[in-house]
């Protein structure tokens, strides 16, 4: 924090602190930048079928890559209408337009690998998924920070969702989970855990 603060205010011209890797609230997104690039995501054709799929599932989940990138097909429950995630003991519903980019992405010709069940499988791994390096360098190129999307939307979903919930989706801990409401000033930050 000193070290922040000395390079921030001007005291330490030659001190950079090293950006942190981990989501944290101090890393997320203003909520104008966080919609603009799931904005994007959503409509941006241009960007690589994968990148668009990751940044909206980081975005909506806060789900850090290395999850995002071991996706098999039995963690996607599709029914026609509808289309859930399986990351956690619930399902999530996930909203438009990544069902129909997930099913782009499960009918995308698979040459390589026709019997892998990876969401996302490796070109150059037979049988491995597409590492998570790959959708970190791949939004980075973008100028999108993973560690800020991810950020932003926990703090969303920390001030909407109760511990329980929470820590169901998004993979994390009890008790970060409920760090993060405190910081989100979430309604349910005093609640106890519903659903452990």
């Amino acid at each position: 924090m000193f070290l922040r603060w000395a390079s921030q205010s001007g005291a330490a011209d030659r001190i950079h602190p090293v950006p942190s890797p981990y989501a944290d609230p101090y890393t997320a997104y203003p909520i104008d930048t966080y919609r603009a690039w799931m904005r994007r995501f959503a409509t941006d054709e241009t960007i690589r079928l994968r990148t668009r799929i990751c940044g909206l599932i980081a975005g909506i989940t806060g789900r850090p890559t290395t999850t995002i990138a071991a996706l098999t097909t039995a963690s996607i429950i599709d029914d026609g209408d509808q289309m859930r995630l399986r990351l956690g003991l619930t399902p999530v519903q996930l909203p438009p337009p990544l069902p129909a980019l997930i099913r782009l992405q499960l009918a995308a010709p698979r040459r390589w690998d026709t019997a892998s069940t990876w969401l996302f499988p490796s070109k150059l791994r037979a049988g491995a998924h597409v590492h998570a390096s790959r959708f970190a360098a791949d939004l980075q190129n973008l100028t999108c920070r993973v560690v800020g999307l991810r950020g932003a939307a926990l703090l969303n979903l920390a001030a909407t969702m109760p511990v329980g919930p929470l820590c169901d989706l998004t993979g994390m801990s009890p008790n970060v989970a409920a760090r993060w409401q405190l910081v989100a000033a979430s309604a349910y930050a005093q609640y106890p855990a519903m659903r452990m």
